[in-house]
């Protein structure tokens, strides 16, 4: 493996609330690439000047080819595997204070990919600019390299606007927020604490203590209220059936659907159609 590291440790204080350039990296494959998935409490992001391999985490291998920006947020666990055929190279950024948004309305998703061939030599020209910076160390470098960072995430938001955002790091831990993820995602699948525990490699006792300190509530209240939230929404949209909305909700049986409901509603699924149907 081919490597050019460089680390920004003169942290003005300007930029100690801010996005800060902590590291930059130029990689390329070799015969002592480590895959090994690994995390940062950074953001990273990842351009792939050459190449292809696969974005790796816990749950997917995703293809990566030339042209290809990777963010990924922080705490992911993750790696990065080159084809043997085509040696991949790429460029990271290590960004402190940073997280990304990638969806309106999402409070977290672990990583996205974009193809950017339309925007390469934009891209390849502010990367290799801050590489330049760093290797000189002409004075206020690090200055200058931060202000290339800026200028950067700037054109991204531009290109990609619709479809991320900044956002303010948060100390959550991450597999907390993937959690969360999954039960937003999943809700309406026989969904249990042992399986979301499985997906985030905790056990599922510290899992709930973990969820309950971040979020104020359990993992299985905070499915429960999503599968009511949702089943309301039927309720007052469809004519479904009772039992359809209880299936359809994510709920095992109507029994259970009725009971829960009425608990923590107040009012039975019939009587709350019956007062809010349109």
């Amino acid at each position: 493996m081919s490597t050019l590291s460089y680390s920004l440790t003169d942290l003005s204080p300007e930029h100690q609330t801010h996005q800060h350039l902590r590291y930059v990296t130029s990689s390329s494959f070799g015969s002592d690439w480590n895959g090994v998935l690994h995390s940062h409490d950074c953001t990273e992001l990842f351009y792939v000047t050459d190449g292809e391999g696969w974005l790796c985490t816990d749950e997917t291998q995703i293809p990566l080819r030339k042209n290809n920006l990777v963010i990924v947020n922080p705490k992911v666990h993750h790696t990065e595997r080159s084809s043997p055929e085509k040696k991949m190279h790429y460029i990271v950024l290590g960004i402190d204070n940073l997280q990304f948004r990638f969806h309106e309305g999402e409070t977290f998703s672990p990583f996205q990919i974009f193809q950017l061939s339309s925007h390469r030599e934009m891209i390849l020209s502010l990367l290799h600019t801050i590489l330049e910076e760093l290797q000189k160390k002409q004075t206020s470098y690090e200055e200058v390299c931060q202000h290339y960072l800026s200028i950067l995430l700037l054109q991204l938001h531009r290109i990609t606007g619709k479809e991320f955002s900044f956002a303010p790091p948060t100390d959550i831990p991450y597999e907390c927020q993937r959690a969360k993820a999954y039960i937003e995602e999943h809700f309406h699948e026989p969904v249990t604490l042992e399986r979301i525990a499985a997906i985030v490699h905790w056990d599922k006792f510290y899992l709930s203590h973990q969820f309950s300190a971040a979020f104020s509530v359990s993992p299985i209240n905070y499915l429960l209220q999503l599968r009511i939230t949702h089943s309301k929404r039927l309720l007052c949209d469809t004519d479904y059936s009772i039992t359809q909305i209880a299936e359809s909700s994510g709920f095992s049986s109507q029994n259970y659907f009725t009971q829960a409901f009425k608990k923590l509603v107040g009012v039975s699924p019939r009587t709350y159609r019956q007062e809010h149907q349109k």
